[in-house]
Order: C-alpha cells, then sequence, then structure tokens
C-alpha cells in the first residue's frame, strides 16, 4: 500500500472517527477532524485528514470505511473495507 502524503479517512460512525483521531495524535501524527466533503459522500458526516509518511496499512482499524489521497485537490481511493486499491 502506498506511504506518504496527505489523506481523508472516512469512518463507518463518528465514534470511530474520534477514535481514529485520538489514536493519531497520540503517537504524534499531525490530524484535523473535519465534515466529509460531498464528493465522497458518507454516513458518517466527519472524517479526519491526516499526514503520515509510512506504510498506509499500519493505520488500518476496523472502524474506518475509505481512505483517501488528497493530490492536488483532488481524492484518490486507497483503501475501502475488505479491498485495497
Amino acid at each position: 500500500m502506498d506511504s506518504g502524503g496527505l489523506y481523508f479517512a472516512i469512518f463507518f460512525t463518528t465514534s470511530g472517527a474520534m477514535r481514529f483521531h485520538r489514536l493519531l495524535r497520540n503517537n504524534n501524527i499531525t490530524t484535523e477532524i473535519l465534515p466529509v466533503p460531498r464528493s465522497l459522500s458518507t454516513s458518517c458526516a466527519v472524517g479526519v485528514k491526516f499526514s503520515y509518511n509510512r506504510d498506509l496499512s499500519t493505520l488500518i482499524t476496523e472502524y474506518i470505511k475509505e481512505i483517501y489521497l488528497i493530490q492536488h485537490n483532488q481524492y484518490i481511493l486507497k483503501y475501502n473495507k475488505g479491498t485495497t486499491v
């Protein structure tokens, strides 16, 4: 799986987003909770934007629905629950 870049994760629940944000923050990873962009529509209203320069698969948890790489103001799907892209 890709490593390095700015990512946006979406979740099944708001509590999942909060847990992931706390996990990143506790590991000194730059993170921010934001509304999910309409272009990524999801059942959860908040997502987590974060910068990560290692193997992305090390951050995958059961409450993540999808992870997108943010590149040139576009969202590129990098992880989908049950499938890696």
